[in-house]
């Protein structure tokens, strides 16, 4: 079997069936097996709009996202996907077909020296193929390293000058998973004594994990408050009367961290960024994640258990059946709804998201950039189920959403997906347009246009006195999304947002909604 044909055959038994590319003169071979398989190849305009689209893909279906790049430059720009990936937990399997080391030195065209080595601190691993007999095995070791334990990119090179070459291509397998070892009971039941008001915060650990059930049923029943991450958003829906957001969130969140005599941090690393740097004060810990390199790192710990999260985590809520807590849920719940409703008459930002909330479907997946509206979101958009959510929190890249909500609706094509965005963060990545019509994948596009780069406009006038810093020039996005025969609309007013979306947008076919919107300000001021 010609190695093409075999990556092909190895793909097509693994389960995937969409791979993210921009071809290039050493990717043709491949192309050619590509196109009689059945897999569907999404070409887009650029590296780095691919990688975040298999970044999304991810992130809505539970799946490793594949991308399929060139050497030198193809591979060089899909860096920043890597390291969103990384630091967010997100299974890729990055492919570049790449030139023959031995001719680098020649000076051929994108020859670059060890480009793998770029990848070695922003990925779990990097793969180099030397010969044909060793792909399969190294594809196996590949895939099973993005998805195993914390989830991750893999970075894998394979020389363009085997893909016409002969080689034996077992059944596709990966290897064995290895189980951590079992929760130790005493340790736990140790921790867990004295605590009378104990707190859960829950992150992307838990996603997938199947804990929902028994999660719910222990906060309800025994009187448990629930908070989460921004990537554990979802865990448990947001409109049960036991959960109270975002710990990064002001009032009622902050008012449980600080009456809490315990708390209970599953499947999250608790980062300087995503908690200490931003208020979130923790006294008691338990820290449950899969690796211990997070743990302590910002918060003492009373007792922390790395590896089997779903395990420890399953016996620690199994350790707190039956134990009636301290708290007065009720008020609690009391406090938290006229905190929403004051937000809700100050601050338009909290309207814009809860509108948002109220136009769309309940199962919509979410896509938000890092804009004056997505920070509104990150903090208080009502997230309603897991993978229905997505924001860039790993590295806070600019140039997420847009793609990322394409590969979001092919990952999870039942469920209607909503494409958040500004205007400094849409231009740069517009031309993938032309993929979302190409490819007719019905998303339906936010961007917020306040002329801006609106948090650093924020910035500059409350911290160095400076206004209209930051000014943008911006295109008529409406007429440019009609360009590419996109049908779309302009609001400048949530009465104008409002109509549209309950008039106008029907999830089964691109969208574009261009919101002339003064700008706002951030949830923190």
């Amino acid at each position: 079997m010609l190695v093409r044909q075999g990556i092909v055959r190895f793909l097509e038994e693994m389960g995937v069936r969409h791979i993210f590319h921009l071809p290039g003169v050493h990717t043709l071979p491949l192309n050619a097996s590509l196109g009689e398989s059945n897999i569907k190849v999404i070409i887009g305009r650029h590296e780095s709009a691919s990688a975040f689209m298999a970044d999304g893909f991810s992130r809505a279906s539970g799946l490793p996202g594949v991308i399929l790049v060139t050497p030198g430059p193809g591979v060089a720009n899909v860096v920043s996907a890597c390291m969103e990936a990384h630091a967010d937990d997100i299974p890729l399997i990055i492919i570049f077909i790449d030139v023959e080391r031995k001719d680098v030195e020649k000076g051929i065209l994108h020859g670059v020296r060890e480009p793998e080595a770029i990848f070695r601190t922003i990925s779990k691993a990097t793969f180099v193929v030397r010969r044909g007999q060793e792909l399969a095995a190294t594809l196996g070791e590949a895939f099973h390293l993005a998805v195993s334990a914390r989830p991750g990119p893999v970075v894998l090179s394979i020389p363009h000058g085997i893909l016409e070459k002969e080689a034996p291509f077992a059944k596709a397998g990966v290897p064995e998973t290895r189980k951590s070892p079992a929760p130790v009971l005493q340790p736990m039941e140790e921790a867990l004594k004295g605590a009378r008001r104990p707190v859960i915060i829950g992150g992307r650990g838990l996603v997938g994990k199947g804990l929902g059930p028994l999660l719910d049923r222990t906060c309800r029943e025994w009187g448990i408050p629930f908070l989460s991450s921004t990537s554990g958003k979802g865990v448990l829906p947001e409109d049960r009367p036991h959960v109270f957001g975002n710990i990064v969130a002001r009032g009622t969140a902050r008012a449980i961290l600080d009456e809490a005599d315990l708390v209970i941090a599953l499947g999250t690393r608790l980062r300087d960024v995503d908690s200490k740097r931003r208020g979130v004060k923790i006294k008691r810990l338990i820290h449950i994640d899969e690796d211990d390199r997070w743990l302590g790192k910002n918060y003492s710990l009373g007792l922390h258990v790395g590896g089997d999260v779903p395990g420890a985590a399953e016996m620690l809520l199994r350790l707190l059946d039956g134990t009636k807590s301290d708290w007065d849920m009720e008020a609690l719940h009391r406090a938290r709804q006229r905190e929403l409703e004051d937000l809700g008459q100050e601050n338009v930002g909290f309207r814009i998201v809860s509108l948002l909330r109220r136009v769309i479907p309940h199962d919509a997946v979410c896509v938000f950039d890092l804009n004056m509206i997505g920070y509104w979101a990150e903090y208080y958009f009502p997230v309603l189920g897991e993978r229905t959510f997505l924001f860039p929190r790993g590295i806070s890249p600019i140039f997420y959403a847009f793609p990322a909500s394409l590969g979001a609706k092919l990952g999870k094509k039942e469920a209607p997906c909503l494409c958040v965005t500004g205007d400094g963060s849409f231009l740069p990545t517009a031309a993938e347009l032309a993929t979302m019509r190409k490819y007719d994948i019905p998303v339906v596009v936010l961007i917020y246009d306040n002329s801006s780069f609106g948090v650093l406009e924020d910035f500059m006038r409350r911290r160095h006195g400076a206004r209209d810093t930051m000014g943008l020039l911006n295109p008529d996005f409406s007429a440019l999304a009609g360009s590419f025969g996109i049908k779309a609309g302009r609001a400048e007013s949530l009465g104008d947002l409002e109509r549209i979306f309950l008039n106008d947008i029907t999830w089964d076919e691109p969208y574009v909604v261009e919101f002339r919107y003064p700008l706002i300000d951030p949830p923190w001021a």
